[in-house]
């Protein structure tokens, strides 16, 4: 029994929609090495002539180079039945203009290779049509004329597949076969991306391991780059089988940048040919993006809109948690939809979002976790880019202030050591794990900062005083790396850069801690102005060129942050200084 087909045959059949067959399907040609010409997506609304697909490539069948116009049936007309073949503008009526309405090619030799008309579905020919499909077949496409017809259904599509894409390095062995199914099991099983799933890259990437990239991409590169975009597009389609988007943001989130970690490592960042199957694979998860922020972004900007009803009490560490992660996730989202935009009003507009769901979902300026620092510090940034000072001022002061009532309330303070068990335990049991740590602290450390770029100078003595009152040790992280470094001898990861570390380590280490007493001298409590000076004079205390800036790809830096939950560079908010 051929379990792979088994399983790509069940995978197809649940393709409910028929944009799903319209996606699916190029990704398999183009990893066949065809040219496609036009796409569904292309012509949305206008008559396309019976030709969802043109494309040029060599036939499955013979190896022939063919030109190809395939008619695509997916979603409710996954099976042919009378219905859909004779209706008006039916099946019948889209093979009719296929071969009676010849697409226009740019190029001659292509527009003189021999035609190929193939009808693409996933389903079944019903019984009680079959005769009037194949009658249809022999009249219009007979053996002897100059244009070949084939029909590609659900047994043909589970082989294509099977053969060509999921078994080139989906499930070319049992191990791998079993961690693909393992992944589609337990895709809601945990808040985590599975360590299946990393393992399933580590494997498909391991593959073509020690291969050299000379003139052309070697044909199972491209295989490779292609089968990431299919994960990509089935952990999508069983995500909304779950009716849960955010499953598929995060997965494609650890496949982008277990993608551009392979390209750093391989120094292929400014090499076009490469970066290009990149680029698809992000424009599919910007796809994913735009699909969860629509669903979501007008309820998280009414009032308590993050809030669920269903996580009872831990719903008071739960819904700050939440509102923090979409925070970082819709700041990382707008900025890169901003990123083309010139017009100063509709990037302000983008921002208001922002402000609104601050302002909606009153746990926004609450942090539990020292790691908080990484969407507080994205708002901040969003609001100075469009120099937004006041908005920022308030929410960094509410900040601050939510810190300081918590502690002297509470006694609780963001745990720096990262773990959200510590503060349910915390909370619910008012006793503190021997693992919480609360006397130390990167999140104020990186926020103070941000009294010197907003002029804030009361809210520096308040914070000041309070972190003298309370011992807490504050201090910023700094990568070994900089331009600018006296400590480069200390790097323990040679085989890795900054960038490699970066984008494939949960726990980013090679770096110190410079730790900020705010005191001058050790005694006298140290002044605003006093302050300000040091901080500024810190700004070229890390500079780093970074490969990932210069190939055009500077967003994804942040996408690494928030993914492994590495705390900013210094770079990122002094910036603003």
């Amino acid at each position: 029994m051929d379990i792979k087909r088994i399983i790509v045959k069940e995978y197809l059949e649940s393709l409910t929609e028929s944009e799903e067959l319209d996606y699916i399907f190029p990704i398999l040609l183009e990893s066949q090495g065809f040219i496609i010409h036009s796409k569904p997506k292309e012509y949305k609304g206008i008559s396309q002539h019976g030709k969802d697909i043109v494309a040029t490539g060599e036939d499955f069948r013979d190896g022939v180079k063919k030109r190809f116009y395939f008619e695509l049936k997916g979603g409710k007309d996954k099976d042919i039945t009378k219905s859909n073949l004779t209706a008006e503008d039916g099946i019948i009526d889209s093979l009719k203009e296929s071969k009676y309405a010849p697409f226009e090619f740019t190029n001659k030799d292509d527009a003189n290779l021999p035609l190929k008309i193939v009808l693409v579905h996933n389903g079944e020919v019903k019984a009680s049509i079959k005769k009037t499909l194949d009658g249809f077949v022999q009249k219009e496409f007979p053996t002897s004329g100059d244009i070949e017809f084939e029909r590609w259904g659900i047994s043909e599509l589970s082989k294509l597949f099977s053969d060509k894409l999921f078994g080139s390095f989906l499930l070319t062995n049992n191990n791998t076969t079993k961690l693909f199914n393992k992944v589609l099991i337990n895709l809601d099983a945990s808040e985590k991306v599975s360590n299946n799933f990393t393992e399933l890259l580590d494997s498909m990437f391991d593959q073509i391991a020690g291969n050299q990239l000379k003139k052309d991409i070697p044909r199972n590169w491209i295989v490779l780059f292609e089968s990431l975009r299919l994960i990509s597009f089935v952990v999508y389609t069983e995500s909304k089988s779950y009716k849960n988007i955010s499953i598929a943001k995060k997965y494609i989130s650890c496949l982008v940048l277990r993608f551009w970690y392979w390209i750093l490592k391989n120094k292929f960042e400014n090499n076009k040919k490469i970066t290009s199957y990149f680029d698809k694979v992000f424009n599919f998860y910007m796809f994913v993006l735009n699909e969860y922020f629509k669903r979501t972004v007008l309820i998280a900007q009414q009032e308590d809109g993050l809030y669920s009803e269903r996580g009872g009490r831990y719903e008071q560490i739960g819904y700050t948690c939440r509102t923090f992660d979409y925070l970082q996730d819709l700041c990382f989202y707008l900025n890169l939809l901003s990123l083309p935009i010139t017009d100063v009003s509709e990037k302000t507009q983008m921002k208001q979002i922002i402000v609104n769901v601050l302002n909606a979902n009153n746990v926004s300026n609450r942090p539990l976790l020292d790691i908080h620092s990484t969407p507080i510090i994205s708002v901040l940034n969003s609001l100075l880019m469009t120099n937004d000072k006041e908005n920022a001022k308030i929410y960094l002061s509410s900040v601050f202030d939510n810190l300081i009532n918590a502690k002297e309330k509470y006694d609780r303070f963001p745990d720096a050591n990262n773990d959200i068990n510590n503060v349910i335990r915390f909370v619910t049991t008012h006793e503190k794990s021997i693992y919480y740590i609360d006397s130390t602290s990167l999140l104020i450390a990186m926020l103070l900062e941000f009294t010197v770029i907003l002029n804030q100078e009361d809210l520096y003595y308040t914070v000041r005083d309070f972190v003298l009152e309370h011992e807490i040790d504050i201090s910023i992280f700094v990568p070994h790396h900089g331009i600018n470094s006296t400590s480069k001898n200390l790097i323990e990861d040679l085989e890795n850069d900054l960038e490699e570390q970066l984008f494939s380590k949960s726990f980013f280490s090679d770096g110190y801690q410079h730790n900020f007493i705010l005191k001058k001298h050790f005694n006298d409590e140290l002044k605003y102005e006093d302050y300000r000076k040091m901080v500024i004079d810190l700004k070229e205390e890390y500079k780093y060129e970074y490969r990932t800036n210069k190939a055009g790809y500077p967003f994804l830096k942040d996408l690494a942050h928030i993914y492994f939950r590495t705390p900013y560079f210094p770079d990122k908010w002094r910036v603003f200084l």
